[in-house]
């Protein structure tokens, strides 16, 4: 069995189309990836602007001094700096959505610590929607004693009470998300954590990953067709037993090295310009009512893990397709549709059952909902109530013990010409 699984992994790796592939693939994804951070912009109390790497250094030095526990106290303290700045008709201007902070008084105080301000703005705004300037902190009554974490479940209630045209919370799923969002610890923890971030920001681009790994597979099964080898492979002692599992191990371990070289080079590049810093930090720093109770670095390895799942159930796929079409070029073009067009679909306004359908396809499957008030809320009432991730992998656990039988299956029954 161990020779027969090395020779169907040579026969992979030594596949002109894989060496191809694997090449595109990786510098598809480090360039992806690399564009991410060395686009980064930040800009400091003067108004000079840095980027990249500069960047991520000039966000770390000014998250250090604002970074610690978000207590209340400091919160208020935060906004009444903030709202003394409007007691000054020199800092003000009139524009046409009213009295708002000049551009040189936002630059000096407000932009350095942008991301700090945000954490605070969010929990005053209405879900899914956002505040450039933090205009909402004008208008927080700071001698109220708990309003920072009074107005986070606040807000919460009213993203699951509120009236939806596409889906409305039932009372079960209201339960249970508020169950999980009193499980957040508070209070939050601030600090830098730009790397981890701006990965969790763009890590749907792992998807490039996938698509290299299901063509380098493509050839598994059809290749034995098209070389006519299956009237010799099917017709020996072990070519529909030992074989058949052999290449189906040989497949997955080929898939779950070259995926995990992806995350090496897509998460390396990431965190070797922006830092490793802030991996204990709480993912409500991307959103501030996120259900969730995750570190930075928990958060990113669920995302992983879910990628990496959803993987092993196109790569099941692709080997049924392999083994039930005659021709490597169908498999891919059948594989391809599956992946990419749900990436052309649109989330609906009228219709939940849609949107969470499409959430599950492939290229949906892969992005994060940690950071979206709407996607991070989504819940799938199917007995009990489920929440995205769980589903996510739930369902590509299954479509990878569906499609392997059948793959195995499909094979031992062609028919040799």
């Amino acid at each position: 069995m161990k020779e027969l699984l090395g020779l169907e992994l040579k026969k992979i790796i030594r596949n002109k189309l894989t060496l191809f592939v694997c090449i595109g693939s990786l510098t598809i994804t480090g360039i992806l990836f690399s564009l991410a951070v060395f686009r980064e912009i930040a800009i400091d109390e003067n108004g000079k602007q840095y980027v990249g790497k500069e960047a991520f250094d000039l966000e770390r030095m000014y998250d250090s001094k604002v970074a610690g526990l978000l207590t209340e106290d400091k919160v208020k303290k935060t906004i009444a700096e903030y709202q003394k700045l409007y007691s000054d008709p020199d800092n003000l201007e009139e524009t046409e959505e009213g009295t708002t902070l000049k551009e040189s008084v936002f630059v000096k105080y407000i932009q350095p610590y942008y991301s700090y301000f945000k954490v605070i703005d969010e929990v005053y705004i209405e879900p899914s929607t956002i505040d450039m300037t933090f205009s909402a902190l004008e208008d927080v009554d700071t001698a109220q004693e708990g309003s920072y974490y009074k107005a986070r479940e606040n807000k919460i209630s009213t993203l699951l009470n509120q009236e939806y045209l596409d889906w409305n919370y039932s009372d079960a799923e209201k339960e249970f998300w508020i169950n999980r969002t009193d499980k957040v610890e508070l209070p939050y923890e601030y600090g830098y954590c730009g790397g981890w971030k701006t990965f969790l920001n763009c890590s749907e681009l792992l998807l490039v990953g996938i698509i290299a790994i299901c063509i380098c597979i493509a050839p598994v099964f059809a290749g034995e067709y098209q070389s006519q080898a299956d009237s010799v492979v099917l017709t020996t002692k072990y070519g529909k037993t030992k074989l058949v599992t052999a290449k189906i191990l040989a497949s997955f371990i080929f898939a779950i090295i070259l995926f995990g070289i992806h995350i090496m080079v897509a998460l390396g590049v990431q965190l070797l310009v922006a830092g490793a810093d802030g991996v204990a930090l709480p993912i409500q720093l991307m959103n501030v009512i996120c259900p969730y109770s995750l570190t930075m670095g928990s958060a990113v390895l669920m995302v992983i893990i879910t990628a990496l799942v959803v993987m092993l159930g196109m790569v099941s796929l692709t080997l049924f397709l392999s083994a039930r079409l005659a021709k490597t070029f169908l498999t891919l073009i059948v594989n391809v549709l599956v992946i990419m067009v749900p990436m052309f679909l649109s989330i609906s306004e009228t219709s939940g059952i849609w949107n969470r359908v499409l959430m599950i396809l492939p290229a949906m499957a892969v992005r994060p909902v940690y950071q979206d008030d709407f996607f991070g809320y989504f819940s799938y009432p199917i007995v009990t109530t489920f929440d995205i991730t769980t589903i996510r992998l739930g369902v590509y656990v299954i479509v990878t013990l569906i499609f392997i039988p059948l793959a195995i299956r499909a094979f031992k029954k062609h028919e040799v010409c």
